[in-house]
């Protein structure tokens, strides 16, 4: 059924697209829907539609206030999951309004219960009921994660967009500052001087309004991390580590939420963190940071961080400089690192990890499955015992004492940090500190293992002669993004066209390229072709030996070509590059293309992928320098129980490939079917966003 109130709210979504958005968001690679699933489609985002407040004279309202999850046990396929979520429901869950949290166990419980409810719906509607009923009834924050999870992982909604995650979250991802402006025009019903508005940042457009915003500078970051918040703070790459912890959360079972894909869980997880620490590494060396920082569990942790960011009800605890990590509050949880870090290097000595009803030989490229489920501490590390506490993981406890934040002494209580939620988790220099941490051990592993051998890595009749780049340039551009669920509305505003409430926002970009591979092939094959960047010289400008710097490779593209005998030119589009996705558009783009039968392709298909924007590191006026890998290598198809995540794969070689393991001998990787290209790339206009061209706290940029 159609409401009036409905037709009203997407037509104030509609109204955004003229003259509102950057020109970037018209044309939009899209998909056709099954008409089937074009009503799935409406019902999936109706629920996500000013999701922190509720509209009694909604549909959603009508059905889920008398919807009776008992009653209708049989509607779901596995009525265990009925009586788990019945058990928590009663006992009590998160109140509502209150900031939840998946790294807290009591909350974290109650949301996996409800998930479980949500997946096990034996059809749609059941599923739509359900989640009816969680928005009228439970916890706000807990209904967006177990939805999204849900939609993400049902079969019946494959396919199906959701929002991206700052349109419909706003409040994790812009500092305060800019949502007390939103606050104070939507409390203050409107602009009411135009002009000193404009002094601030705040402009007026077709009954809309827009704010342009900043990122965190040094009141924020010490040690000169303030340069790159423009790349930590992006809303992009939070949004990414943000889908992949719903596809892949801790507490699932790799059957369940991988499929086919189970077996290669912990390699997964190694590439993610691997790919994020790399890509973060090389903005680090653009902006003359250097190395990642290490830490001891032990000493002082000597990076402060000051967030400008706060949730509704609280802002986020800040964690000074030199915070001491191992004080009486922590050192329960630093204990338990402490004894999980020596327990995996004592299993690694002996080759052989022996628990769990497991025995591992770590010394096989194939216990990567393992070694990543152990660093992760998921549901797979355990799943031949009997069920236990999850909540005593390595990643929780490590992310609750670099937070900051006093224990919480209540289930539903606590001061939450930026560690403590996947929207926010990228912005705290900790983060990847702590990963970096991680990551040392499973290199570590990697260690024991076989290189590859200069044989393995041959492809015999095949010779790259050259590769050619075009001029490679970043530069700072525009984004406006919809920030209205950061708001409520009254009862007045629902029934009109609401304004929407738009950021406006410089981010990382750069101009379109094209690599250019020129090959002699003696073979007529389909052949299968990486493209990596890295460093060229670390954060002290030495040039670093291929030996130390394999770990530290962003996979740019991975593709497969047909060779023909003789000459071959592969070009190759950057807006080709296989590991990164268009923007996501904002919801007033859905319902429009909702309205032809059509949604957005790349939230469609490819949402857990980056940002296209964000695949080159920024440049600098001079040229920063860095260098391209480029390998071709025989062709092998995917195995067939990979088709779960067919998007994801093209071959049958590991993540990372040739990079997944140690280089012990450089010159194995001086091969003709391989070439180290060196490049420059170069930024154009401003050098970071906060320079007066763009937005200063006492100006409205002209552009």
């Amino acid at each position: 059924m159609v409401t009036m109130k409905t037709v009203l709210i997407l037509a104030s979504l509609v109204a955004l697209v003229v003259g509102s958005y950057p020109q970037y968001h018209q044309n939009v690679k899209t998909k056709t829907l099954d008409p089937k699933l074009v009503g799935v489609q409406k019902k999936v985002l109706s629920l996500l539609e000013y999701w922190k407040q509720t509209d009694t004279e909604a549909e959603y309202y009508n059905i889920g206030k008398s919807y009776d999850v008992e009653a209708n046990i049989e509607s779901y396929t596995d009525k265990e999951a009925v009586t788990e979520f019945l058990y928590y429901y009663k006992a009590g869950f998160l109140a509502k309004n209150e900031l939840f949290s998946i790294f807290y166990e009591r909350q974290a419980l109650e949301v996996i219960a409800l998930y479980k409810l949500f997946y096990h719906a034996k059809d749609f509607e059941t599923f739509y009921k359900t989640a009816a009923f969680a928005r009228v009834y439970l916890n706000e924050g807990q209904f967006v994660y177990a939805y999204y999870m849900a939609v993400i992982q049902r079969e019946d909604t494959r396919g199906i967009v959701l929002p991206p995650p700052y349109e419909v979250m706003p409040e994790y991802f812009v500092n305060m500052d800019v949502l007390f402006k939103l606050y104070r025009i939507q409390m203050q019903k409107g602009i009411i001087v135009p002009e000193q508005a404009e002094k601030y940042g705040i402009i007026t457009k077709d009954n809309d309004y827009y704010f342009y915003a900043n990122y965190s500078g040094p009141w924020t970051y010490d040690n000169n991390e303030h340069l790159l918040s423009y790349f930590t703070e992006d809303i992009g790459w939070n949004s990414y580590y943000y889908y992949f912890n719903m596809k892949s959360p801790f507490w699932g079972k790799g059957a369940d939420v991988l499929k086919g894909f189970k077996g290669r869980r912990g390699e997964i997880y190694y590439y993610i963190y691997q790919q994020i620490l790399a890509r973060y590494y090389l903005e680090r060396l653009a902006n003359g940071l250097g190395e990642i920082p290490r830490f001891s569990w032990f000493e002082k942790f000597p990076t402060g961080y000051y967030p400008s960011i706060g949730p509704y009800l609280s802002s986020f605890v800040h964690r000074s400089e030199d915070y001491y990590l191992a004080d009486a509050d922590n050192i329960d949880d630093i204990q338990f690192i402490d004894y999980y870090e020596k327990n995996f290097l004592q299993y690694l000595q002996n080759g052989q990890f022996k628990a769990n009803k497991y025995e591992v030989d770590l010394y096989n490229s194939k216990s990567i499955n393992f070694v990543g489920n152990y660093w992760q501490s998921n549901t797979d590390l355990y799943e031949k015992v009997q069920p236990r506490n999850y909540w005593r993981s390595y990643e929780v406890a490590a992310r609750r004492v670099l937070g900051g934040a006093p224990r919480n002494y209540a289930d539903h209580v606590y001061i939450p940090a930026a560690l403590d939620f996947y929207q926010t988790s990228l912005r705290d220099p900790a983060f990847y500190q702590l990963y970096g941490k991680i990551l040392e051990y499973i290199i570590q592993y990697k260690e024991h293992l076989e290189p590859y051998t200069k044989d393995v890595l041959h492809y015999v009749g095949v010779k790259v002669n050259d590769v050619k780049v075009d001029k490679l340039v970043t530069f700072f551009e525009y984004f406006d993004w919809n920030a209205t669920n950061a708001l409520y509305f009254s009862e007045q505003q629902l029934e009109s066209v609401a304004p929407s409430f738009i950021v406006r926002q410089p981010r990382l970009n750069h101009k379109p390229f094209t690599v250019t591979i020129d090959i002699k092939s003696d073979v007529e094959a389909e052949a299968v072709f990486k493209i990596f960047i890295g460093p060229k010289y670390d954060g002290n400008g030495v040039p670093i030996s291929l030996e130390d710097n394999w770990m530290n490779f962003v996979e740019l593209d991975w593709f497969t070509h047909k060779l023909t005998s003789g000459q071959n030119k592969v070009e190759r589009k950057s807006e080709q590059f296989f590991f990164y996705k268009e923007d996501s558009v904002p919801l007033r783009k859905v319902y429009e293309l909702l309205n032809n039968g059509q949604v957005p392709l790349y939230m469609a298909e490819k949402f857990l992928f980056p940002p296209r924007r964000l695949m080159l590191p920024r440049g600098t006026t001079g040229g920063f320098p860095f260098q391209l890998y480029v390998i071709v290598y025989p062709y092998q198809a995917p195995a067939a129980e990979w088709g779960e995540m067919k998007e994801y794969v093209i071959d049958n070689k590991p993540y990372g490939y040739p990079f997944d393991r140690p280089v012990p001998v450089a010159y194995h990787f001086i091969q003709p079917n391989m070439y180290f290209k060196d490049v420059y790339i170069y930024q154009e206009g401003e050098q970071y966003p906060w320079d007066t061209s763009y937005y200063s706290q006492n100006l409205v940029s002209k552009h």
